[in-house]
């Protein structure tokens, strides 16, 4: 198995050769290639205007791919060139994902070729069920997409982090203070552990490379499909990373490619 690691992430420090060299710990053979987009599309400005038209503007319906604003698209363009930072926007990751699919050159997809995206662009998926779209940290697939923005944005808090908000109000400064306190168990744009998190959706990817599954109902398993913050870090940094069965699914296939 072959991965490649591309970094779309913008103002954010990460080590992708830390998690390069994670994911060769657990068997893989591990590339980390730059930006996706600057490696494999023609033209930088056909892809901000891409990207202008995966923005979801009503989380109540679903994305129609419309002509977008010149405004929209210089943005786009100075976030790709790394002037700009992308926060503040939402995008449809299913329209990403098959948008970078189209761009992968044939001799670049196969089962034994993972190509891993890390993004700071916040992703959403729509659900047909409540009629909405739900902030997601992974899009699982060809290629396989983890927001960091999603990490932070798509679990949810303690209860008492939206509790004590509300009472706060429109204080930029109270809200800091209330997150540091909290500290234990949220994360937060700019934490040191988000490296660590990374590793853990990332194996969640391998996972569902490699065995069509990714997620596990042990809290204290790395795969856990956590949906609340505490739950997230919990399950990122037990000990042993991984439940008995995950462990030894994957350790199986590492015998099996001696």
């Amino acid at each position: 198995m072959e991965i490649f690691i591309y970094n779309e992430v913008s103002g954010e420090e990460l080590d992708f050769h830390e998690l390069a060299r994670y994911l060769e710990e657990k068997g893989a053979r591990v590339e980390v290639r730059g930006g996706f987009f600057s490696r494999f599309a023609h033209s930088l400005e056909d892809v901000a205007k891409a990207l202008a038209k995966m923005r979801i503007f009503d989380p109540a319906k679903p994305v129609v791919q419309e002509e977008p604003l010149y405004g929209e698209i210089k943005y786009e363009q100075r976030v790709l060139a790394g002037k700009a930072k992308a926060g503040g926007v939402l995008y449809d990751g299913f329209a990403l994902q098959s948008y970078m699919r189209s761009l992968l050159p044939r001799r670049e997809i196969s089962l034994d070729k993972l190509h891993l995206v890390i993004t700071s662009r916040l992703l959403a998926t729509y659900d047909t069920d409540d009629r909405r779209y739900h902030a997601r940290a992974v899009i699982l697939g060809y290629p396989a997409i983890i927001s960091t923005s999603g990490i932070v944005e798509a679990p949810a808090k303690p209860p008492e982090f939206y509790l004590q908000r509300r009472l706060l109000g429109e204080d930029p400064l109270a809200e800091a203070q209330l997150k540091q306190k909290l500290r234990q168990k949220i994360l937060d744009y700019g934490d040191v552990r988000m490296g660590e998190v990374l590793k853990g959706y990332a194996l969640q990817v391998l996972f569902y490379q490699l065995f069509g599954e990714a997620f596990c109902e042990e809290k204290r398993c790395r795969l856990y499909n956590a949906h609340w913050q505490e739950e997230l870090i919990e399950a990122q940094f037990s000990e042993p990373e991984l439940c008995l069965r995950h462990e030894a699914m994957l350790k199986q296939w590492k015998e099996k490619r001696k």
